[in-house]
């Protein structure tokens, strides 16, 4: 699930549109998560996200945090894994990272290179008593809280780390060599477009 609020709008460089840049990385974001094999994937975004997604994904309100993301979805699902809509790059093997150690821990973190951030959050479901709203805020790291007073080592993990992007000097860190990211990388590469 790409949570849209979390987009990479701010990170714009002059002469692009903010909202389409958001857009060009929710895209992106979207089609890592929409590629997983046995994975349903999902946006919580506005209604205009819709369009992105593929059949029988998941389209849920954007202003709901992690936790009633989790809530919410219970039912129908066993894991989830929620991703900021400002990693255009982020490798699809980290997504599967995290949804493989997910059968033995209640929650896996991919912390946000040089930042105090999450790029991703994975949950069990049903969700354990211990994760509470401040530990699932993908703009907070739990890790520094999840040693002391919480359930042992044994019940939460690390994914690889990897980068956001939150300001225009951020577009240094994507990688060029990378597949994926077409939307994104179209934009940066041509003329300015209008939003959305």
């Amino acid at each position: 699930m790409v949570h849209a609020g979390h987009s990479a709008s701010a990170a714009a460089p002059d002469g692009v549109d903010k909202d389409a840049f958001a857009w060009a990385c929710l895209a992106d974001c979207y089609e890592v998560a929409a590629d997983l094999v046995g994975v349903v994937s999902g946006i919580a975004g506005p209604p205009q996200v819709a369009e992105l997604l593929w059949p029988g994904a998941w389209h849920l309100p954007g202003d709901l945090g992690v936790l009633e993301l989790a809530r919410r979805v219970a039912g129908g699902a066993d894991e989830l894994v929620v991703l900021t809509a400002d990693a255009p790059d982020l490798p699809g093997l980290v997504l599967a990272k995290m949804f493989r150690v997910l059968h033995r821990v209640d929650l896996v973190v991919a912390p946000q290179r040089n930042g105090g951030g999450c790029v991703a959050l994975g949950i069990a479901l049903p969700l354990r008593d211990w994760l509470t709203e401040d530990l699932l805020d993908l703009d907070r790291s739990p890790v520094p809280e999840l040693p002391a007073g919480r359930p042992g080592r044994s019940r939460w993990a690390l994914a690889p780390a990897w980068h956001r992007l939150q300001t225009p000097d951020h577009l240094a860190r994507l990688d060029p060599g990378l597949e994926g990211w077409e939307q994104t990388r179209a934009l940066l590469a041509g003329p300015a477009r209008s939003g959305r």
